[in-house]
């Protein structure tokens, strides 16, 4: 899909309000008096800033930059939007018996969701809950061995082994990287793979990963991706969590479980005081 399509799409979503903007236009910037401003007009119906800012809001950051350096073209896409809108209405479109199927379709999605994200806002959890659950589950939190690493991918065993020779004359790591490696992901920022954790990395390379001296390049090693020579950056062992250290990890993965108690226990009590009949036969 070309850009064109991609902004048209944005731009018909932020004005269908299809992106939860509740509440959002009370906290604009810079001041309620600039959101109020109208950016555009079509056929007497009004789009000001505060109802698209509040709705770019919700989009990802990447996204939201992309849509500010190409603002005209996403401007037109409002505006085609709302074109298109009006004379679906004027063509009384949105009286059909399958729009309003779907849109009932929606609103018991949308019902359900609120209603589950409103049981489970009233769970509350305590200090005490998270520290008696963290040191019953100590092991759960612990922090695994990991290692930092930095790699060069080549296609063949030979390209990796002329790889090796130029490191060993001195040529630094990230030089060859970006010279020789044929993974792009990877290849502009010197070769950096970043922090895995032991378990996460192709065996092979993990094999030597963990037992390779730290600053010192590695044979070539075949993976399930191409040769690599990889060089470690650091080694941090395993050790015990601190509860200081992992309270949002903690905190997160408790209240999850707690909503999950919550939804299965909500489930059993209306299924108790309810009529329910399934004809399983007749789903072929």
């Amino acid at each position: 899909m070309d850009m064109k399509k991609i902004f048209t799409l944005l731009a018909a979503l932020v004005l269908s309000g299809g992106l939860d903007a509740e509440g959002a236009s009370k906290k604009t910037d810079p001041s309620t008096k600039d959101m109020e401003q109208v950016v555009i007009e079509v056929n007497g119906t009004r789009i000001t800033l505060g109802e698209i800012e509040a709705r770019l809001r919700q989009l990802a950051p990447a996204v939201r930059i992309r849509i500010r350096k190409n603002k005209g073209r996403f401007l037109e896409g409002l505006v085609q939007g709302e074109l298109l809108y009006q004379e679906a209405l004027r063509q009384k479109v949105d009286e059909l018996p399958a729009i309003n199927k779907r849109v009932e379709r929606l609103k018991r999605r949308l019902v359900i969701e609120e209603f589950l994200r409103r049981d489970a806002e009233a769970a509350d959890v305590s200090e005490q809950q998270l520290r008696d659950f963290f040191l019953a589950n100590k092991e759960r939190f612990r922090r695994k061995e990991s290692v930092t690493l930095a790699h060069i991918v080549l296609k063949s065993e030979q390209d990796a082994w002329d790889a090796v020779a130029e490191l060993r004359k001195g040529t630094p790591f990230a030089q060859v990287a970006r010279e020789r490696s044929i993974f792009e992901g990877t290849r502009d920022s010197g070769g950096m793979m970043g922090t895995a954790e032991r378990g996460a990395l192709d065996k092979a390379l993990e094999d030597v990963a963990f037992r390779l001296p730290i600053g010192q390049p590695s044979e070539p090693i075949r993976t399930s991706v191409g040769w690599q020579v990889i060089r470690v950056i650091e080694r941090i062992g395993a050790a015990d969590a601190k509860y200081k250290d992992v309270k949002n990890d903690v905190k997160l993965v408790y209240s999850e479980l707690k909503r999950r108690e919550r939804y299965e226990a909500l489930l059993r009590r209306l299924r108790e005081g309810a009529k329910v009949k399934v004809h399983a036969d007749r789903f072929k």
